[in-house]
């Protein structure tokens, strides 16, 4: 399925809850539809965009790093990173994404505190799942839905505020950031008249959309929470609108399994001792001091063992575990016949750690397979991503943004196991820690 002519042949499934949550679009866009979109989309994915949010990553990290090494001075060095590592993501999405500060790290923010504090409870799944059916039930008066519309409205508000202050920006001719709502706007301006958002449409779906799911993803068990789109009816959003919001969700999402993935790094370097001194030694050649961590995208990119670490952490505990799809049309694999409109199961966590490809250390996390120049790595046994052209189009975005914050904490910090805290691993939607990732955390001699 990762081949340009079968990619369009196999549809991604109708996930009823999603849908009814979220809307139709780019998660669920098919053919020509999907093509359009991504085609539209990869500019704001490009090398040089990319390379300008290094300098972003960097300062919210270094942040990080600032309040971890508080803690420690203060005598707290049995640490629950998750909270952290989760903020830090959030605050960078917020920044390269639409020049906000969530600043969740440091200070209190109800738009940020709306979407970390809402308590997970199956209460809210099910409400939402059965309103799809019996639409009053989701304005009865129970303390869900209650919670859901209070933060619905601190949603709406902070949402056109940010949309006004960027227009008023384009008015003037002053919209120069590079975050991706600046360059959607500027986008927006050169678009065919029938294809053309308004500033209302922009203002009351746009924005407000985003932040309604930051707020409902971290609370719904969906079951392909990595393409999930975040707006409202289709048929009520021009075209621009739907490009801009799906932009906008991938980094939404990106906060999610960007954050998990980075936890487990730290987990597992944990868990191996001799790993973590190998990427540390690695990162002392070129960062000798360890307070001046100013490395360039090519730069991290050029750090082999760091590339190792994050591979292997993505293939022992990749961010979705299994997908599906349903054929079009009547299938071969192998000798098995698939009828048309059949679902089909991919377990892409099963291919990922089978011995039968990846042989009898399948099971063990070991960073040093990476550099055996034999080892045969194809979308067909390793696929964190997907691959092909309905792949995860920020990718790289992700991918940077993990590398620098694993190699400021590791260049920085030496973590090790607590004593009889045990972490197990949350499976689906998203392949997290449970209950958090506790770590024992000392600083780096100099």
């Amino acid at each position: 399925m990762t081949s340009s002519d079968k990619a369009y042949d196999f549809f991604k499934s109708q996930n009823k809850l999603a849908i009814a949550l979220l809307g139709n679009g780019l998660a669920f866009a098919e053919g020509d539809d999907h093509k359009r979109q991504r085609k539209m989309m990869n500019p704001a994915f490009s090398h040089s965009n990319i390379k300008e949010m290094v300098p972003t990553f960097i300062r919210v990290t270094s942040t990080l790093k600032g309040l971890i090494k508080n803690e420690i001075n203060q005598g707290n060095s049995n640490i629950n990173l998750t909270p952290y590592i989760s903020k830090t993501t959030l605050d960078i999405i917020g920044s390269v994404g639409f020049s906000y500060e969530f600043n969740s790290l440091t200070s209190s923010n109800e738009l940020a505190d709306s979407v970390f504090n809402a308590p997970l409870n199956t209460l809210r799944v099910a409400v939402i799942l059965i309103a799809n059916y019996i639409p009053f039930i989701k304005d009865i008066l129970i303390g869900t839905n209650v919670e859901f519309k209070n933060a619905c409205a601190v949603i709406s508000r902070v949402s056109k505020k940010l949309v006004e202050e960027k227009y008023k920006e384009a008015e003037n001719g002053e919209l120069k950031n590079k975050d991706l709502l600046s360059l959607l706007i500027n986008t927006n301006k050169i678009l065919p008249d029938e294809e053309i958002m308004t500033y209302e449409e922009l203002k009351n779906q746009a924005i407000k959309k985003i932040f309604i799911y930051l707020f409902t993803v971290r609370q719904i068990s969906m079951k392909f929470p990595v393409f999930v789109g975040c707006y409202g009816n289709v048929v009520q959003i021009r075209q621009v609108s739907i490009i801009y919001t799906k932009i906008m969700t991938f980094l939404v999402t990106g906060h999610e399994t960007t954050s998990a993935t980075t936890c487990w790094a730290l987990y597992l370097l944990a868990q191996h001792p001799h790993e973590q001194d190998l990427l540390r030694e690695e990162l002392v050649k070129v960062i000798p001091d360890k307070s001046n961590f100013n490395l360039s995208y090519d730069e991290i990119n050029s750090l082999e063992y760091l590339n190792c670490v994050i591979k292997e952490t993505l293939r022992m505990c990749t961010p979705v575990s299994i997908i599906s799809r349903t054929n079009l049309k009547d299938e071969v694999f192998g000798k098995y016949f698939i009828p048309k409109n059949s679902e089909i199961f991919i377990g892409i966590s099963a291919f990922q750690k089978s011995s039968e490809i990846w042989g009898p250390t399948a099971d063990n996390f070991d960073p040093k397979r990476w550099l055996n120049p034999s080892l045969n790595v194809t979308n067909l046994n390793y696929s964190p991503f997907l691959g092909g052209p309905r792949g995860c189009i920020g990718n790289k975005l992700a991918l940077a943004e993990m590398k620098i914050m694993l190699g400021m904490l590791i260049r920085n910090f030496v973590f090790q196991p607590i004593e009889g805290f045990q972490t197990r691993k949350k499976p689906f939607p998203l392949s997290k820690p449970d209950p958090y990732i506790g770590l024992a955390i000392s600083i780096v001699e100099s």
